[in-house]
């Protein structure tokens, strides 16, 4: 059985955070993770640096604007997510299920 240390080296590990693994792009980052979640925008863009080797802000602003590798918007929770791209359209349909359900739920 895990230790509280031993869980927390997991979910660290998990979410790219320890261990020596860095990803090499802001669209790599994110599909490791599925979903970087944050406050703000300038958050989310700490969140993909943090977890990659090298990667510059201008490098996150190509995979946003020029390549659109990874959107913003927010589609869980009410807070920001940085998602691929190509998962963007699926995530919108969840949310606007989940949405549908609860207000189905309060009528």
């Amino acid at each position: 059985m895990l230790d509280r240390e031993g869980i927390r080296g997991l979910r660290a590990r998990a979410q790219a955070l320890a261990g020596g693994l860095r990803e090499v792009s802001a669209e790599a980052v994110v599909r490791r993770v599925f979903a970087v979640q944050a406050q703000d925008a300038t958050a989310a863009d700490l969140g993909i640096r943090v977890r990659g080797r090298d990667i510059t802000a201008a490098d996150i602003g190509a995979a946003y604007e020029d390549e659109r590798s990874i959107v913003r918007g927010w589609y869980m929770r009410g807070t920001l997510h940085t998602i691929p791209s190509e998962d963007a359209h699926c995530q919108i349909g969840v949310s606007l299920n989940l949405v549908s359900d609860r207000s189905s739920a309060v009528d």
